[in-house]
């Protein structure tokens, strides 16, 4: 039975408000305003009876009950006939505003122990960092003679090898008694030493004195038609190498440190293998030597380091199969039935390494930095 409490006003109350404009959100908002004021003002009422009023399917009151009771606004009830209580709006607010400050402060309280976890591996990071990565050293040297100092210390200190790449020209003139010192300075403490230098630089009138000098041991010299930069290698642990390949006046910077500096020497092994022993010219004439192609020449002098078969095959980028079947055409072409006679016969052809030693010469190759007028390279660095 209908209470009679607010019966008269609840008659002429709207059911619900309407628009053409309105969204179906704001449609649902204003039902659910106009259903709550129905069950707070007749809390007796079924809610066939409250639908009946407003003007709405059972289904959508059902509906608009459950958003109510989520916000607060109703609460289930068996002691009533729509099966809600209304919640006084000033009290649902309190309680969603508690709720949502209860949840704030758990969310808040998870933050902070994330915090404290990140805080604590940032502090630890640079530790795990360590275990990954092997310290390198860039040392900036910016003037030329900083450079020079540099390397006299560093030749100084050398242990077993230096290896040094010179393109372009000769060096100046007077920089070259003071290398031949320093040159036999490392030949008395054993240093091997390798130099590779363009081939013009050996046309050069001074320098050409130093070809009628008999090799060192431990000494070896190769000419390329070009190269790529000054690069100066120390042990296995210590590049130098220009800060600008094209004008050596802006110094250099000294590179610390055994991974990237092994990297280096495969960039130098590269030049290496494709150059030419000094003075290998000479020795073909007459000699009778096979005409040898720059990749067949690369393998013999591959061969004669040493270099494994599949090493040998990812420097010429091609497959195992396809270096056996060079090496058995290269065979071929020096007459020879098996690798070791080959090796005998490209020594004595003047194929290997080292020139034969009637005709090998050596060439300063202590380090140096040397630069032409203004800073610059000399023509044609």
């Amino acid at each position: 039975m209908r209470s009679t409490n607010g019966s008269a006003a609840a008659a002429t109350e709207p059911s619900h408000e309407t628009g053409t404009t309105m969204s179906e959100s704001d449609g649902r908002s204003s039902r659910d305003r106009n259903l709550y004021r129905h069950l707070y003002r007749n809390p007796t009422w079924e809610l066939c009876d409250i639908a009946s009023l407003a003007g709405y399917s059972v289904a959508e009151v059902e509906e608009s009950c459950l958003r109510l009771s989520r916000m607060g606004l109703l609460t289930p009830s068996a002691n009533v006939p729509c099966g809600y209580a209304t919640v006084d709006p000033d009290a649902a607010l309190a309680r969603l505003l508690t709720h949502e400050e209860q949840q704030l402060t758990v969310h808040l309280q998870q933050m902070s122990g994330i915090r404290e976890a990140i805080s604590s591996l940032v502090q630890d990071f640079p530790d795990l960092r360590s275990d990954r990565r092997e310290q390198v050293e860039i040392e900036t040297l910016t003037t030329t003679s900083m450079v020079n100092a540099f390397l006299k210390d560093a030749g100084s200190t050398v242990r077993t090898r230096m290896r040094a790449m010179h393109p372009g020209g000769p060096p100046p003139e007077s920089l070259v008694y003071d290398m031949l010192l320093r040159d036999n300075e490392l030949a008395a403490r054993g240093i091997k030493v390798d130099g590779l230098y363009q081939r013009r630089t050996a046309e050069s009138s001074y320098m050409a004195t130093y070809l009628a000098d008999a090799a060192r041991p431990g000494r070896e010299i190769r000419t390329s038609e070009s190269l790529p930069l000054r690069m100066i290698l120390f042990d296995d642990n210590l590049a130098v190498l220009p800060t600008d390949p094209q004008d050596s006046g802006r110094g250099a910077v000294a590179i610390h440190g055994e991974t990237l500096v092994k990297s280096l020497h495969a960039v130098y092994n590269a030049f290496w293998y494709s150059s030419a022993p000094l003075g290998w010219e000479v020795e073909q004439s007459g000699l009778g030597a096979p005409a040898l192609d720059s990749q067949e020449l690369l393998v013999v002098r591959m061969l004669a380091a040493g270099v494994k078969d599949d090493a040998i095959a990812r420097r010429l980028g091609v497959s195992s199969r396809t270096l056996s079947r060079l090496v058995s055409a290269l065979l071929e072409k020096l007459g020879a039935r098996t690798r070791f006679q080959a090796a005998l016969r490209v020594g004595e052809l003047g194929l290997l390494s080292e020139p034969m030693e009637r005709h090998r010469a050596v060439l300063h190759v202590y380090p140096t930095w040397p630069v032409g007028p203004g800073g610059r390279e000399e023509a044609g660095r």
